[in-house]
């Protein structure tokens, strides 16, 4: 199954991210389409998009910091959170095992940015309030969310 939403269809929607897509975080910038599709393994979807040069990006909560997060690149973080990014050689089956475990768990989110060049990210619980990681200043680009248990992918694109 594939299906993608113009950015015209994308407009009719109340919250299109969190009401029917169920996206793990928020966007500022509606994107110019978005496309759902069936893919045949999350984990070798994973791998191909960080041999494109994508990066993987994981909110998660500041505790516990499990002992794959320790050599990772820390992108920002809170008092709550912490954001990191991560790579083709930083990726690892440890990490895989964890994202795969932690899929549901809300307080996490991870997906694949294309770029990161001026992408504003605002972690969530900042300022007191409960609410997802929020992105901002998406221009010309892609984010991939997997959905892994299922393998499913919401890929999003900014003209």
């Amino acid at each position: 199954m594939k299906t993608t939403y113009s950015y015209e269809e994308l407009l009719k929607f109340d919250d299109p991210f969190e009401y029917e897509f169920g996206l793990p975080l928020k966007i500022n910038d509606l994107p110019s389409s978005v496309m759902e599709e069936d893919i045949s393994d999350s984990k070798t979807k994973l791998l191909e998009k960080l041999s494109e040069d994508y990066s993987l990006i994981i909110q998660k909560p500041r505790i516990p910091n499990e002992k794959v997060f320790s050599t990772l690149s820390l992108l920002d973080e809170n008092e709550f959170m912490k954001l990191y990014v991560v790579n083709e050689t930083t990726f690892n089956e440890a990490l895989w095992d964890l994202l795969y475990e932690s899929e549901y768990n809300l307080h996490w989110a991870f997906f694949l940015l294309k770029e990161m060049k001026g992408v504003v990210f605002e972690l969530s619980y900042t300022g007191g309030e409960t609410r997802a990681l929020t992105l901002s200043y998406l221009n010309a680009n892609t984010l991939i969310h997997l959905r892994l248990e299922v393998d499913q992918s919401v890929t999003c694109r900014w003209d």
